[in-house]
């Protein structure tokens, strides 16, 4: 069985249309106006979802972005106005655009919730930055630079952190070299489980970096691109999993080891009735436990899945993912970082979490996921992106890496 280390599991949702060619450069222009008045809006941000392409409006509203050929994902975003989104294919790219934003309504009970930035505000705010950039070495170089603009509300959901942003969340990641204006769609932790899913539309911007920096800068991209969802997907897309240095095993369901039936748990039962002496009875309230665990769990198995297993390609020449099993992945060419090592609990020991049965070898830190898809398809795209996003779940050291890792997907 394949030795794996204890699941990470997030979602984060990056609605981006995809596909780009490098080759062929198109031009997006237009102008933003207020939806009401009808006035130019000067300063918005104009960019392509999750890239390097972006814009700012000019007193009259103008802007002009160079784009490379395919489907993309427009945002507008100014503070006081509605997120604007606005899908395109370059085939089809008009001459000039006009896009009218709507301004956004005032709500009393935020304003009051962003007033209250007491201790357990900075509490908060504390395990927003650990499950939304991460605790990577990337992620903890990274700094929100505006962390009052965010809400974060513990309270309307019992065991949940919520939060939004009332502008986009600017952060600076120098060991990758990007300021993130992020625009936070919404953030979810699960904080019994530990499950968090995020969505939002970071747009990129390259800071100027001293050729002295410019090599280094360049490595630590490359390693928080390689074994990335992105780079997997883009892998996938090319028929290249092999050649990028992935592993697939696949994933079947077995019965629950761990799993007590109700003779043994009414026995253990009968006899804590019985029983003073305490570790006894802590032994016995185990077993008894034990009877609500899951039937059957998940196990890594020691077949092997290629990426031509995973994939096919429709009479248009559209690719989808098409493998309706959840598949373990090993990327075999970067470590494990030792955060994410000293993370895993009970390293030793096997682990049933989240129902797949997993081992820890700390001897071999390999980085190593799995990926369930839970619609019945999900298109992918030459650029790493895939739709629709809510349609892949991922485990492991690909979910451990969030914003603090992101690399926008024309790199």
């Amino acid at each position: 069985m394949q030795k794996f280390k204890p699941i990470y599991f997030f979602l984060l949702l990056v609605f981006l249309l995809p596909g780009t060619k490098v080759f062929s450069q198109y031009v997006i222009q237009g102008k933003v106006l207020d939806a009401e008045t009808l006035e130019p809006v000067e300063f918005a941000t104009v960019f392509i979802n999750n890239s390097t392409f972006g814009d700012i409006s000019d007193e009259d509203g103008q802007f002009s972005i160079n784009i490379p050929a395919g489907n993309h994902e427009l945002i507008v975003s100014f503070i006081g106005y509605q997120t604007f989104k606005y899908d395109f294919n370059t085939q089809t790219l008009k001459t000039n655009y006009e896009f009218r934003i709507l301004p956004e309504p005032i709500e009393l009970e935020e304003t009051e919730v962003e007033v209250k930035r007491d201790r357990e505000w900075y509490r908060n705010l504390d395990v927003f930055k650990q499950n939304f950039l991460g605790t990577s070495i990337n992620a903890e170089r990274c700094k929100i630079l505006n962390p009052e603009v965010l809400v974060l509300d513990a309270e309307s959901e019992k065991g949940k952190l919520m939060a939004r942003a009332r502008e986009t969340v600017l952060i600076e990641n120098p060991n990758l070299g990007y300021t993130i204006q992020y625009v936070l769609v919404g953030f979810e932790l699960d904080l019994e489980s530990g499950i968090s899913r995020f969505a939002g539309y970071p747009y990129f911007i390259e800071e100027d970096v001293p050729r002295r920096r410019q090599r280094s800068l360049q490595k630590n991209r490359e390693r928080a691109f390689n074994g990335s969802i992105a780079h997997f997907v883009r892998s996938l897309y090319l028929g290249k999993v092999e050649e990028e240095g992935y592993e697939l095993y696949a994933i079947e369901r077995i019965p629950n080891p761990k799993l007590t039936s109700e003779e043994m748990a009414d026995m253990a039962q009968q006899e804590l009735r019985k029983s003073l002496n305490p570790l006894v009875r802590d032994s016995l309230k185990n077993i008894i436990r034990r009877k609500d665990l899951t039937r059957e769990i998940e196990q890594v198995t020691e077949t092997r899945l290629y990426g031509k297993d995973l994939v096919e390609v429709s009479r248009n020449g559209l690719t989808f993912l098409t493998y309706d099993k959840p598949f373990y992945l090993i990327y075999k060419e970067e470590v494990e970082e030792v955060a994410f090592i000293k993370s895993s609990i009970d390293k030793d020991a096997q682990m049933f979490t989240s129902g797949v049965a997993v081992e820890t070898d700390v001897s071999n830190s390999a980085q190593r996921s799995s990926i369930r898809m839970l619609g019945n398809a999900v298109q992918l795209f030459e650029n790493g992106s895939y739709f629709h996003p809510y349609d892949l779940m991922i485990e492991g050291y690909m979910a451990w890496e969030k914003v603090g890792d992101l690399m926008p997907f024309n790199y």
